[in-house]
């Protein structure tokens, strides 16, 4: 389906020519200069398949300073729509998958459990609405902040970890390595018993030592 309606299409861009509805495109810079978060496509259904004009990207909010901020990458594909159809005034309205560029997740189940936002490098943010509800953090290396109806992990892929464990009311931090606490002033207390104890040796040391 030819989008332009009033001028002919090697010339449409151009003139500033009209089209129906939204179109195809494909993202070929997203360096705006002027800070005003656009990005310049490619309409491959176009003869010159020329650069567009400056496009606006729609956002859930925008304001001074806020907002959503989600450039779509060079050589994604958008969906693109025109001011009362004029082609000078193009708008990305959405991203799309296709054939090549799959989406992160596949629903493979049917039930349509999870919501997640994924960079490129692969940091991931995961809403999963399954038997076991969970939000999780998730960077590229590894390191995990994870919400659940257990409570609150966060963990890394050497081993370490805090566990707030929401059900029993405990508390517990793991290290692969060491674990240090450093502070002008350190106080532990604990309202019935406290245990220390150490596999190797344990010392105490301090300008004094006093034991009540």
């Amino acid at each position: 389906m030819n989008m332009l309606a009033s001028v002919p299409t090697e010339t449409a861009l151009e003139a500033g020519g009209h089209a129906k509805g939204v179109a195809i495109a494909v993202v070929s810079q997203n360096q705006d200069d002027a800070g005003m978060g656009r990005v310049r496509v490619r309409y491959p259904w176009h003869a010159a398949s020329e650069e567009s004009y400056w496009a606006r990207m729609a956002a859930p909010m925008s304001g001074p300073n806020r907002g959503f901020y989600f450039l779509p990458e060079i050589g994604d594909e958008v969906l693109v729509a025109f001011e009362r159809g004029d082609l000078r005034f193009p708008y990305i309205v959405g991203a799309l998958w296709n054939g090549q560029d799959k989406a992160p997740q596949s629903n493979s189940d049917g039930k349509n459990d999870i919501r997640q936002i994924r960079t490129r490098a692969g940091h991931k943010l995961t809403f999963d609405d399954g038997a076991q509800e969970r939000v999780q953090l998730e960077l590229s290396d590894g390191k995990r902040l994870t919400f659940d109806d257990q409570g609150i992990t966060l963990d890394d892929a050497n081993g370490s970890s805090v566990v707030i464990d929401s059900k029993s009311g405990t508390v517990t931090i793991s290290a692969a390595m060491s674990l240090s606490l450093k502070a002008p002033r350190i106080s532990i207390e604990a309202t019935t018993t406290m245990d220390i104890s150490a596999n190797g040796r344990l010392a105490a040391r301090g300008a004094t030592i006093e034991l009540n």
